[in-house]
């Protein structure tokens, strides 16, 4: 980032303009950042606020699953969680309280935590193909667009003015950059480093709007949460937004879908999980919950029906229009002028008949003649809407007497209407303007219908770079870079959290022998075979790689000597009694082990990898096949 949107930021924060947690968040924050923070004291601290407490005991029971009994003492949802993940979850809660509204009139700050709130849900679901804890991704996704919140706040006016202009994207940022010195993806970034996440989030924050400017080499973990962050992002919006615009960015949701590995088919049934996860906390929340009965016929819309054209309105569509008419003279009268502006009339006798008729080609439009505007129009207006979707362009046919209640049938479903004397001219704009609607629908059902059908190989694609830039080739155990990055990770939320942490080291003994006498081939057959068991009898919360040429590593969170020692001792029998090499020349092996802790006075991972190296080194010359603890 340029050194001047930096001190930008250190303005806009020195100034004590930005969004902060106040209250008991404010101090919760402070309190774990202190090295003697306890359990004990953060508890008797969040019991103040109800609410904050509620919200711990949820989010804690959410993170196990059901696979554990259900908690219910907030001190035991907080070491569950470990202080770390509190303090994330008491900042993103307490700004989402404190910042329901402002003076800035032209930010929707209700939408705009609506959309954050299901940007988070989604991200947190996404967590496994980013490769990173669901805890983080919960926070990235709720605060991801915290930039703008603070632009708002800062400068109510001036930003109003920017918002009005109805930009987005990059050019929205360009102005945001004109007018404060720095946009809100950076500011984004910016803030919730200060508020202590790991860089690799902050840095996925600020290019997660335009993940194609990232400079994150393809198929590594940056890009990858930086992916998940992107699509994440893209279901919040689609789920905040009313369902007349929504059908607009389910291509670029399969675009973004595609971005992170995923395929077409895994797509639906994420939304649809993200749907009632999103909608339990906005109810919690008391945020709005909006309906998306139309979310899974939207991802699972059918492909444009050939002719439909391509969308610039430059050709003539021949329309379906169902007539439901409550007079035979009139629907005589309106068929035979239809047909002469070419359209193609059915006929139905009532709302649910008008969807029915041919579901594989279902109408364009729907002409329902109400004869009214009383409850029982409304009702019919209804049922149709309700049966056919929101693709159906419904244009009610009343009387002049009933004009004054149109906003009402609008409310109800209706598209359009045509009084019953109207003229051969309003007939045909409201057909155009159906015409219009329809061809631009069959533009972006294509266009949908193309990213589909082209984010399997793009998708398959991603999912391999990231597979190959995170895997050793040879063992397909995880690789040097993404065990050491995964382990920075965990001393981060140990050291937070006073957790233990342990580090093993494995190496096969006399290894050299095996490929000077059996040959390199033979050799890489065992490093694979010594890898499966690894692999096999570690944990799943461990982190098991190879470092490097026969030696693995194996990081064991929320775990202590006497435990890793007995999982240590565990591998070493199973590689003394397995049979290694080529079938017809099996042989025995054993391996040596280094275990180390971490303690107050080991200063980082790498130091602690030096640790359990001496202790393995120590295996080595005290005769090998062993496993030796680091005093």
């Amino acid at each position: 980032m340029p050194d001047s949107t930096r001190r930008r930021f250190e303005e806009l924060k020195a100034g004590g303009l930005l969004p902060s947690p106040k209250g008991v968040a404010l101090t919760v924050l402070d309190m774990t950042g202190r090295p003697n923070a306890s359990i004990h004291d953060i508890t008797r601290l969040v019991q103040v606020d109800p609410a904050m407490a509620g919200r711990i005991l949820r989010y804690a029971n959410a993170a196990q699953g059901g696979a554990l009994r259900h908690i219910v003492s907030l001190q035991h949802a907080i070491t569950f969680l470990g202080l770390f993940r509190v303090r994330q979850i008491a900042l993103g809660f307490s700004l989402m309280d404190r910042y329901r509204s402002g003076v800035c009139r032209a930010f929707d700050y209700t939408a705009y935590w609506t959309e954050s709130l299901a940007t988070a849900i989604a991200a947190q679901r996404l967590a496994v193909e980013a490769q990173s804890p669901p805890d983080e991704s919960f926070t990235c996704g709720l605060l991801s667009g915290i930039g703008r919140l603070a632009l708002a706040t800062s400068y109510p006016k001036q930003y109003g003015v920017v918002l009005q202009a109805n930009l987005a994207g990059q050019i929205l940022m360009d102005a945001e950059r004109e007018h404060f010195g720095i946009d809100h993806a950076n500011l984004s970034a910016e803030m919730l480093l200060g508020w202590g996440l790991p860089e690799i989030f902050t840095d996925a924050v600020r290019y997660h709007e335009e993940p194609a400017d990232a400079p994150f080499p393809p198929g590594t973990r940056a890009q990858a949460l930086t992916a998940a962050l992107h699509l994440a992002a893209r279901i919040g919006e689609l789920l905040n937004l009313d369902e007349a615009r929504r059908w607009e960015k389910i291509p670029s949701l399969y675009h973004a879908a595609a971005r992170l590995g995923m395929e077409a088919a895994e797509v639906p049934s994420l939304v649809a999980d993200v749907v009632v996860g999103w909608q339990g906390w906005a109810r919690e929340l008391n945020l709005p919950a909006r309906s998306h009965v139309d979310v899974q016929s939207l991802l699972a819309s059918p492909p444009a029906q050939a002719g439909e054209g391509d969308g610039t309105g430059a050709s003539f569509i021949p329309l379906r229009v169902m007539q439901v008419m409550a007079s035979s003279e009139r629907q005589a009268a309106l068929a035979t002028t239809l047909s002469a502006l070419g359209a193609l009339v059915e006929q139905a006798e009532n709302p649910a008949d008008a969807v029915r008729m041919d579901d594989s080609n279902p109408p364009d439009v729907a002409i329902i003649d109400l004869e009214t505007a009383g409850t029982d129009a409304m009702d019919r207006v209804r049922a149709l809407r309700a049966a056919a979707g929101n693709a159906l362009h419904v244009i009610a046919l009343i009387p002049a007497s009933a004009e004054s209640d149109v906003a009402r049938l609008l409310q109800a479903g209706v598209s359009d209407y045509l009084l019953y004397e109207h003229t051969e001219a309003a007939l045909v704009a409201r057909l155009s303007n159906a015409q219009q609607l329809v061809s631009l629908r069959g533009a972006v059902r294509a266009e949908r219908e193309l990213a589909v059908s082209s984010s399997g190989d793009w998708a398959r694609a991603n999912r391999r770079l990231l597979h190959e830039a995170l895997t050793d080739p040879l063992t397909q155990l995880a690789n040097r870079r993404y065990g050491l990055d995964r382990f920075a990770q965990e001393w981060s939320v140990a050291s937070s959290n006073e957790l233990p942490l342990s580090c093993m080291m494995f190496d096969i003994d006399h290894f050299k022998r095996v490929n000077d006498e059996r040959g390199h081939d033979v050799g890489d057959l065992v490093l694979q075979q010594v890898a499966a068991v690894i692999g096999r009898d570690c944990r799943r919360s461990d982190i098991v790689f190879r470092y490097g040429g026969e030696e693995f590593c194996c990081i064991c969170p929320n775990t202590g000597m006497t435990e890793a020692f007995q999982l240590a001792e565990r591998i070493a029998a199973t590689i003394r009694e397995g049979r290694y090499g080529l079938a017809e020349d099996r042989f025995a092996l054993t391996m040596s082990i280094g275990v180390a802790v971490r303690a107050d006075d080991t200063a980082d991972p790498a130091a602690l990898i030096v640790k359990a190296d001496r202790a393995l080194y120590a295996a080595k010359h005290g005769g090998r096949d062993r496993v030796v603890a680091a005093s």
